[in-house]
């Protein structure tokens, strides 16, 4: 007889967790050998997870898979990777398959607001109980078969099985690092797309356009299509270089017609947009549901206005210059200021000096995070970069208020440098993120 494959149920008014007993003052659900457990004591021993770092290699994630019973084969995926983008193309791509009436998983690292946002179905935040439950599960199923599982891999999990008890036609993930050995890789994409190609995280990924493509292009599958972003032409031949040796078919995103109107603010967003189409499309997707969904997607804190803010989650020369553009178009009576931090391991006097010279005051702030840099050495890189007065503030709040107050109600005030320096500011979880992306 064929191999029953397994149900997915999460924890609903009748699934498969029932209480049985009060364990230190948390109720707990048992099944098996699984324990349910709050919320709270979830993301607690989620975030616990980071200590062990980041380590590359898919032996773990799929070992627990297998364990739990591949939920990832359940729906089809959909892989977006690239060095800038790829958040909002997976957002765009997410908003288009429901406007064909697809139900949809969408997976996003890191978070902003709450960790829930990682997870959405038809672009709602998972529940908190769910997400403890596949927690469980998870962790269950580590223990026996790789208890040194890291965060991402543990989170990435929880994403496919989630997505699985949901009953999602589709899952589109967000790759994190590289694409070739990260986590999200586990799945066997339908579509994969790449937004976009420059030198990142050199240390982990290599230090040539080559070498980045070869992680990045990881994504791609033979037979199947990459949907790739127009690239400049080193980086055009080393992807194509990449999909002959794969195998995989590449197609060059073509650029929306001027009179597609998209949601999201940006010049650079087009690019996204035409990716998620081209996406799409290979899924079968009519251009009506193209249209209505880039109508309506407006991806958060990318280009995003707020009064006498601008937020952007800027955090690389390549994003870097996108913003630029778009602050030099913007015309205010009053001053403007840029509100700065950054990692340490990113090149960020590079972004300084694309930026710097375009803001008539700089604040420079920190982000309580390992990896957050000093801000002795941000706000030296500020004078290197032409900064021409540069305001130092330890408290990224405090940091925030001057800037809003230096720019005033006729200026503007743009936060850039980081996507954890947004996290500080408008983070609502009450464990901070402490895992670099």
């Amino acid at each position: 007889m064929p191999e029953r494959r397994p149900t997915f149920c999460l924890r609903a008014k009748r699934g498969p967790f029932e209480p049985k007993a009060r364990i230190g003052g948390l109720r707990a659900w048992v099944v098996g050998e699984i324990v349910a457990i709050t919320y709270s004591r979830a993301l607690g021993e989620i975030y616990s997870l980071d200590k062990f770092g980041s380590r590359l290699g898919l032996t773990r994630i799929r070992a627990i898979l297998r364990e739990i019973g591949s939920p990832q084969q359940e729906y089809k995926c959909v892989l977006v990777g690239g060095s800038n983008g790829k958040g909002s193309a997976t957002e765009m791509i997410g908003a288009i398959l429901q406007e064909e009436g697809a139900k949809v998983g969408t997976y996003f690292s890191p978070q902003i607001e709450r960790f829930e946002e990682r997870f959405r179905v038809d672009g709602k935040n998972a529940g908190k109980r769910e997400i403890a439950d596949a927690y469980a599960l998870v962790r269950a199923a580590a223990g026996k078969v790789a208890q040194d599982a890291t965060f991402f891999e543990v989170i990435t999990t929880m994403a496919l099985l989630i997505f699985a008890a949901r009953k999602v036609k589709y899952a589109v993930l967000e790759v994190g690092l590289g694409g070739r050995l990260d986590a999200t890789n586990a799945v066997s994409p339908e579509v994969s797309a790449l937004t976009s190609l420059s030198l990142e995280h050199t240390d982990v990924l290599g230090d040539t356009i080559e070498k980045i493509a070869h992680e990045k292009c990881g994504i791609a599958r033979k037979g199947r299509v990459l949907v790739c972003a127009k690239l400049g032409a080193k980086a055009r031949r080393a992807v194509e270089k990449e999909c002959r040796k794969i195998r995989a078919k590449i197609k060059i995103a073509g650029p929306l017609g001027r009179g597609f109107r998209l949601a999201a603010p940006g010049e650079f967003q087009r690019s996204n947009a035409a990716v998620a189409a081209g996406v799409c499309r290979e899924l079968g997707v009519g251009e009506r549901a193209i249209e209505r969904g880039l109508g309506k997607c407006r991806p958060k804190y990318r280009l995003e206005r707020r009064g006498n803010l601008l937020l952007d989650c800027c955090h690389n020369p390549e994003a870097a210059a996108a913003l630029a553009k778009e602050v030099a178009r913007i015309r205010v009576r009053g001053k403007k200021v840029l509100l700065f931090s950054a990692m340490r391991d990113k090149d960020y006097p590079s972004v300084l000096r694309t930026l710097a010279p375009l803001f008539d005051d700089i604040v420079i702030t920190e982000v309580k995070l390992e990896r957050g840099e000093k801000i002795a050495k941000l706000a030296k890189a500020a004078k290197e970069a032409g900064a021409r007065h540069a305001k130092l503030e330890k408290a990224a709040a405090r940091a925030l208020a001057r800037a809003r107050r230096i720019a005033g109600k006729t200026g503007l005030a743009v936060v850039a440098g980081s996507i954890y320096l947004l996290s500080e500011l408008f983070g609502k979880d009450s464990i901070k993120i402490r895992l670099a992306q």
